[in-house]
């Protein structure tokens, strides 16, 4: 999530859910948070916003805590955003933003079927430094669950 302040505490995170509670209700916004399934601890979030549906298409965001990285627990949270989003809400198009250096997001995004479809130079100021942001998007043809 490009628009989320980096490091992103257990305050903001469950500010940003009280947030998202009210986004849903008026069907804008469709988050989630992601649980462990061992301990229902949840460890990350994960929704469908700037939601048109007049043109059925949504923007996914993500994150995850990092003692939860590389553990295949995002991959699975993508498979069932987007399952949701085309089964259920009917998108014909979902699409997600990331910085460039964000390879592991880029990697979940290529192996459930998004492509790249361009490149936002200096986009982002975080960090003391600009970033670019890559464009990813994936249409309903193509999305398999």
């Amino acid at each position: 999530m490009t628009h989320v302040k980096y490091p992103f505490s257990k305050k903001d995170a469950l500010k940003l859910l009280q947030k998202k509670k009210i986004t849903r209700a008026a069907k804008s916004e469709f988050a989630f948070g992601i649980a462990l399934k061992a301990t229902n601890e949840i460890v990350g979030g994960i929704d469908l916003h700037h939601v048109d549906l007049k043109n059925k298409n949504s923007e996914l965001g993500y994150w995850l805590g990092k003692n939860y990285w590389n553990k295949g627990i995002m991959t699975e949270a993508v498979k069932l955003a987007l399952k949701f989003g085309f089964k259920k809400l009917k998108f014909h198009r979902i699409y997600a933003n990331l910085f460039s250096k964000n390879i592991a997001s880029k990697k979940i995004l290529e192996k459930l079927g998004f492509r790249l479809e361009g490149r936002m130079r200096e986009k982002r100021w975080r960090e003391n430094q600009w970033h670019d942001v890559l464009n990813f998007g994936i249409l309903n043809r193509e999305y398999k669950n």
